[in-house]
């Protein structure tokens, strides 16, 4: 399957990586890094992810680092969609 972000999504990552780097550059690096490893992955293997309240949305955990991928599947499209990438104490996002 394509991978395909959302502006939104993409917006939270340049927000993460500017706010760790603030502190350290390397650590921010390491993290988005890490998110874009996971996304590889999922779209080798969509179903990763745990399903959510909100129908068609999926949640996956950036394991070492507090932050979860929102993401959706559109199998007609054959692509997942990444939709939000939020820090584990931040409120849900809304769909």
């Amino acid at each position: 399957m394509r991978v395909r972000w959302s502006e939104t999504a993409l917006n939270e990552i340049d927000d993460i990586f500017w706010y760790i780097s603030e502190h350290n550059r390397s650590a921010a690096a390491a993290v988005t890094k890490r998110i874009e490893e996971l996304v590889a992955l999922l779209a080798e293997f969509p179903q990763m992810g745990h399903l959510t309240d909100e129908a068609q949305v999926r949640v996956l955990s950036v394991v070492r680092y507090p932050f979860l991928i929102f993401y959706a599947i559109d199998a007609e499209a054959d692509e997942v969609v990444m939709l939000h990438v939020r820090h584990a104490a931040q409120d849900r996002p809304q769909f």
